[in-house]
């Protein structure tokens, strides 16, 4: 087995051993594999000065039978502009799951969204009309709004330019998406990943501390086979997780130990657990859940996760035996 080591420097720490410099009192660093990355105190900070359209959020999901989806696309800044967008079909098919609309609920197909921050009459968001199929198995769906273009050459389209939308099929529930999942990624820094899990129905019996009461699911059975560090290991406890109202988000628990193996020098007999992308160890203490989006017999990876090892007492001693990069994707 092989580790990779961080370095987590906590408040205490700082205070103890930097009590006389203020400026290295105010800096929180990691230092990852030798390097080391410090935000001073006394660097300013440079931001750019523009005008922007943007999504929200980059990703919904709303039931079948909501009726009409408003997404909003805010404009920071500027008055004024106008922006195109792209309606791209997924699993979910215009015409069938769905119909871009206007705000009187007609049929609107010109891709054009006119917006205002002084006129409220103008029309500021992109509605979508879900078409309900309750009472026909269709599996969660999904499409995708894409901003292209503004009518401004000072008006930039921003960040969130994308917004994933997750039809959820009111007739699948928890039972359409238990069952085996075979994944295949990379780590992040682009090596191959293997990864299969059982993701079965939550059994009280097998926590016995209740200490997952929202937990309505466990990923059992897992196995992961880290390629650039030759690391394979395997689940000997289940990693307790519950979705979401709408069953589009998966959360599963932050820092719970699956399983202990022996590391060697320097760090020996260890816990391996799931854990954030955390930047501080406060971060990772506060034990955030880890997100897997559901989607129609698939589940991926929101954001970048790391196993972190913990010792005896269930301290993560600043090593990690692996990561997993966002968007890592396994099938059923």
């Amino acid at each position: 087995m092989k580790v990779t080591q961080l370095l987590m420097l906590t408040e205490k720490y700082f205070h103890n051993t930097q009590k006389n410099s203020y400026m290295k009192n105010t800096v929180k660093f990691l230092a990852l594999a030798g390097l080391s990355i410090s935000l001073a105190a006394c660097n300013k900070a440079k931001f750019v000065d523009e005008d922007f359209v943007s999504f929200g959020t980059n990703r919904v999901s709303v039931t079948e039978d909501v009726g009409i989806l408003t997404i909003p696309v805010a404009l920071y800044g500027a008055d004024e502009c106008v922006v195109t967008y792209v309606v791209t079909d997924e699993t979910a098919k215009a015409g069938v799951n769905y119909e871009v609309v206007d705000r009187n609920g007609k049929p609107n197909k010109s891709g054009v969204l006119n917006i205002s921050n002084s006129d409220k009459a103008v029309n500021d968001s992109i509605r979508i009309r879900i078409t309900d199929l309750t009472g026909t198995d269709t599996g969660n769906l999904t499409f995708s709004i894409a901003l292209k273009e503004t009518s401004e050459d000072g008006i930039m389209v921003g960040s969130f330019n994308t917004c994933k939308c997750t039809i959820v099929d009111n007739d699948g529930g928890l039972t359409k998406l238990l069952g085996s999942y075979t994944g295949k990624g990379t780590d992040t820094d682009g090596k191959a990943v293997e990864f299969s899990f059982d993701l079965e129905e939550y059994n009280p019996a097998a926590d016995p501390g209740t200490k997952y009461p929202k937990a309505n699911c466990m990923l059992t059975n897992g196995n992961m086979l880290f390629t650039a560090l030759g690391n394979n290991m395997s689940f000997a406890n289940p990693l307790y997780a519950y979705f979401d109202s709408n069953m589009a988000q998966l959360h599963v628990y932050g820092l719970q130990p699956f399983n202990r193996y022996n590391f060697g020098d320097p760090v020996g007999v260890c816990y391996v657990a799931w854990g954030n992308n955390a930047t501080s160890m406060a971060q990772l203490l506060s034990k955030e859940d880890i997100i897997i989006n559901a989607g129609d017999g698939s589940l991926d990876l929101a954001e970048d996760m790391k196993l972190w090892l913990l010792d005896e007492t269930g301290t993560p001693n600043g090593y990690t035996a692996g990561d997993l990069k966002a968007g890592y994707k396994w099938t059923k």
